[in-house]
């Protein structure tokens, strides 16, 4: 038994295998947390300064694990927030609230998920409306860009 397998074994009472796979729950649990984070930057980073409701490198604060159960219902409706402020102030009222509903109805389902025996269907609830809003607020954002690129010179 070398060092470093009998420190960790005496530690904390696990070696190699289940050290292994700790590492894998905790990596994989992560990267979950990681990609509303991800798609949330995205989209503020499209939205011009002024008309954002949230800095974007504070989406990356739904890593945090216990803190994202209230951060998410700050930060997903202040993407959607965000985008409608834009077409508000551009005169173009036609994609309503932008998804804030389903941005609010996504962290309620989520955090549904935590209720025992029905905390299965709130997940997969959540994860379709963040597929649905995600979708939605990558269109809108598109619109944005391709309203700020300049046309080309001829």
């Amino acid at each position: 038994m070398n060092t470093l397998s009998a420190i960790t074994h005496s530690f904390v009472g696990i070696n190699g295998p289940e050290l292994i796979t700790l590492f894998l729950i905790i990596s994989f649990i992560l990267v979950i947390e990681l990609i509303p984070a991800i798609l949330a930057f995205l989209v503020l980073s499209r939205v011009p300064a002024q008309y954002r409701k949230q800095e974007p490198a504070l989406a990356f604060l739904l890593i945090i694990p216990i803190f994202s159960l209230v951060w998410m219902f700050f930060v997903h409706p202040r993407v959607a927030e965000s985008l409608k402020s834009y077409f508000a102030v551009n005169g173009d009222t036609s994609h309503g609230d932008c998804g804030a509903s389903l941005a609010l109805a996504m962290c309620i389902c989520s955090l549904c998920s935590l209720i025992p025996f029905i905390g299965f269907i709130g997940g997969m609830a959540a994860l379709v409306l963040m597929i649905i809003f995600y979708v939605k607020a990558f269109a809108l954002s598109s619109q944005i860009v391709a309203r700020t690129i300049p046309p080309p010179i001829r």
